[in-house]
């Protein structure tokens, strides 16, 4: 592949998928500032190994690079500082939230119940909370999350399931 048609791949590839990867790196970082440059090193890892398979499932890889630099990232920083599990949300979250068909004070409890979960989800442990963001936020199976992350299918599984009830517990 030349490196015109290359830049191209690319730029469909950002088109098509770019949102969903920023979004999942708002989520598994927990800050606007560390997702963008998470979901710009993403991206130009994917550029630098040219291993984009368009023919295969581009957002299960650019997504594997995102949680890679992610743990690369903790295990060098982690000691020098804490991060804040703050969540952002930007104005296209809002307008997905909304619902014509609610009154408004429907609108506000769901909105409260939804920022209520996804605060919930930023307090799980890293492990559990990454499976969880890519089975119910990315809809990724557990296959192709154990092959995202190198762990087996069970562990996998074992991870949602122990998320989902620890999800439960203190969201009653």
């Amino acid at each position: 592949m030349d490196h015109t048609d290359q830049k191209r791949t690319i730029g469909q590839i950002i088109t098509e998928y770019g949102k969903q990867i920023y979004s999942f790196c708002v989520y598994i970082t927990g800050d606007r500032d560390a997702a963008d440059d998470l979901y710009q090193q993403t991206f130009l890892v994917a550029i630098e190994k040219e291993e984009i398979d368009t023919d295969r499932n581009p957002k299960s890889y650019l997504l594997s690079i995102a949680v890679n630099l992610w743990n690369n990232h903790k295990r060098k920083y982690l000691w020098r500082r804490k991060r804040a599990d703050v969540v952002y949300f930007d104005e296209g979250d809002a307008e997905q939230l909304q619902d014509d068909s609610l009154s408004v004070e429907e609108d506000v409890e769901r909105r409260e119940e939804i920022e209520r979960i996804r605060q919930t989800v930023q307090t799980l442990p890293d492990k559990l909370r990454v499976v969880i963001l890519m089975h119910f936020m990315e809809e990724l199976s557990v296959e192709e999350i154990s092959g995202i992350l190198g762990i087996p299918e069970g562990t996998v599984k074992s991870r949602i399931h122990k998320a989902k009830k620890v999800l439960k517990e203190r969201l009653m």
